[in-house]
């Protein structure tokens, strides 16, 4: 199929237009411009591509797909087509042409799944089906997914909650907090600098590693294989139970921070 270039204005809305120069657009004078549309498609999957730009996804009962833009430029040019859609994949394009960028606010059908890179900007999943994504630099978040998650950022925070397959968290510099996870499938944690605090809902095996700074986990009462290293730093378990035959691994590593590991009775 032919992908359909979303040069559709939508509802346009002019919001601003002054002499400073926007953020990321260049000198000179700036517009911000907002497009809306509904495309009639039941998106399946979100791919992100381009420079820097902030994503939202929400996920809803429904059949179709909305798609709202927030275009900024310089006025230079007229901004180009910045997503697409291709069956039931939507591409979004955080780059616009010259000195041009976009943000968007997605409503989805619910369990689409998101994967792609963005060179720089904020990006925000909530109750979608997978995940695996890059961002070079900006925060990432996702609050709800029923699939496997993969979620790498350069330079920000990573933030989860409530994730119920397997989870890969990986920040090269920036504090990752994950909460909520269930459904007992492994949990991989990085972070270059920076700390992590990770809470599980469920047993599952978790590998967390630190450069520098600090770990904090929170489990559910029960026997693990523990292991834990601190180049400098203090390891503490709290209220588990140290089996070597436990099929359940809780690796811990820090090169230079504290370590704590924590059972929560009756979870």
């Amino acid at each position: 199929m032919t992908p359909t270039l979303a040069r559709r204005a939508g509802a346009v809305t002019l919001i601003a237009a002054t002499a400073a120069a926007l953020a990321g657009c260049g000198g000179g004078i700036g517009a911000k411009l907002t497009y809306d549309d509904t495309e009639k498609v039941k998106v399946s999957e979100i791919v992100l591509t381009g420079g820097s730009g902030d994503v939202t996804v929400t996920t809803a009962a429904i059949a179709d797909t909305r798609i709202k833009r927030i275009v900024r430029t310089d006025g230079s040019a007229d901004p180009q087509s910045s997503y697409q859609i291709d069956g039931t994949v939507l591409t979004l394009d955080t780059s616009c042409g010259p000195h041009c960028q976009v943000s968007y606010e997605i409503q989805a059908p619910a369990g689409v799944g998101v994967r792609g890179k963005l060179g720089s900007g904020d990006l925000a999943l909530t109750a979608i089906g997978t995940a695996d994504v890059v961002v070079g630099s900006g925060s990432a978040g996702i609050d709800g997914a029923t699939g496997a998650v993969s979620l790498r950022s350069g330079s920000g925070e990573i933030t989860v909650n409530d994730l119920r397959a397997e989870a890969t968290l990986v920040a090269g510099s920036g504090e990752i907090v994950a909460h909520g996870l269930t459904g007992g499938k492994p949990v991989r944690v990085q972070t270059g600098s920076g700390e992590i605090s990770v809470e599980l809902a469920q047993a599952a095996p978790v590998t967390a590693r630190a450069g520098s700074g600090e770990i904090e986990l929170l489990v559910p009462d029960g026997a693990y294989r523990l292991k834990t290293r601190t180049g400098s730093g203090d390891a503490e378990v709290l209220g588990l139970v140290d089996d070597p035959t436990a099929k359940t691994v809780i690796d811990v590593q820090t090169g230079s921070g504290d370590a704590t590991i924590t059972a929560v009775p009756g979870s």
